[in-house]
């Protein structure tokens, strides 16, 4: 059995393109079940950053990880005609995934009706808007 292995943002794993009737479909050898498709290959690579992503954030109870193959090990399982390409994950996408939790809260009615006038000028999300303000916060306490 494989050691557990650390999943983070600077893990580059490859992914196999393989051409399609409809596209591209990708695979991650390392990942097991972790497939998808595009329309071409941008669009493949796309899906594949995201998917890539998703499990990061979310993680696939379970299921361990091992360490990244090389591109020559995954290049020698890979058919003929096959690209190998590397993918690293997005933070950005990564924040989409992480799980939320909805709660529910008291706050100061023209605290929040400030907060509704920023939010809608800027056309943000209200809960984004505050969870950006409390990872601020947080940090300058953590910081100190």
């Amino acid at each position: 059995m494989a050691p557990t292995y650390k999943m983070g943002l600077n893990n580059r794993y490859y992914a196999v393109f393989s051409k399609e009737a409809s596209g591209y479909s990708m695979r991650f050898p390392d990942i097991e079940g972790a497939i998808t498709e595009g329309s071409s290959v941008d669009d493949a690579l796309e899906m594949a950053v995201d998917a890539l992503s998703a499990i990061l954030a979310v993680g696939r109870k379970g299921r361990d990880y091992k360490k990244p193959s090389s591109f020559s090990e995954i290049a020698k399982i890979a058919s003929k005609g096959d690209l190998v390409l590397p993918v690293l994950p997005d933070a950005k996408v990564m924040e989409e995934y992480k799980p939320k939790k909805r709660i529910n809260i008291m706050i100061d009615a023209t605290l929040l009706a400030d907060v509704d006038r920023v939010v809608k000028r800027k056309k943000i999300d209200r809960s984004k808007w505050l969870a950006d303000s409390a990872r601020m916060r947080l940090k300058g306490v953590f910081q100190a």
